[in-house]
């Protein structure tokens, strides 16, 4: 069954994560409590507003899309250039955004989220944070 870790920052904002070892995984008890207790913190810190990227809704990323493609309005470049920027832009928009292409600010090396917990043999099957205003 999956676990669930909580942490709280400064009394004013907390974030609870579930997670569940993956078929094979040998993480003992310990060990998925510190992992989950970093992504929660990491939550807290980064306040991701999705969980993944095909939970952003197509209105949100059509609105970046216009954004972008007004920025390069006058670059001159050709479509399918501008094409390969604005999806290179949208991949840090995704990075910003959504918990699972965050970098985990705890790691040493900035990992992306997904990837810690694919390292670790676990899956991240939801969170929730709140914070008090």
């Amino acid at each position: 069954h999956g676990k669930v870790f909580q942490e709280m920052f400064a009394g004013t904002a907390a974030a609870i994560v579930e997670l569940i070892p993956l078929d094979g995984s040998s993480k003992q008890k310990e060990e998925i409590q510190e992992i989950g207790k970093k992504i929660a913190m990491h939550i807290v810190a980064a306040r991701p507003e999705y969980f993944k990227r095909d939970e952003v809704p197509s209105d949100v990323i059509e609105k970046e899309k216009d954004i972008l493609l007004e920025q390069m309005a006058d670059s001159g470049k050709p479509p399918e250039i501008l094409e390969k920027i604005v999806n290179g832009r949208l991949n840090k928009f995704y990075e910003g955004v959504c918990l699972l292409d965050q970098g985990h600010m705890l790691e040493e090396d900035n990992t992306k989220i997904s990837k810690v917990l694919k390292n670790h043999g676990l899956e991240l099957v939801a969170y929730k944070s709140l914070s008090i205003q």
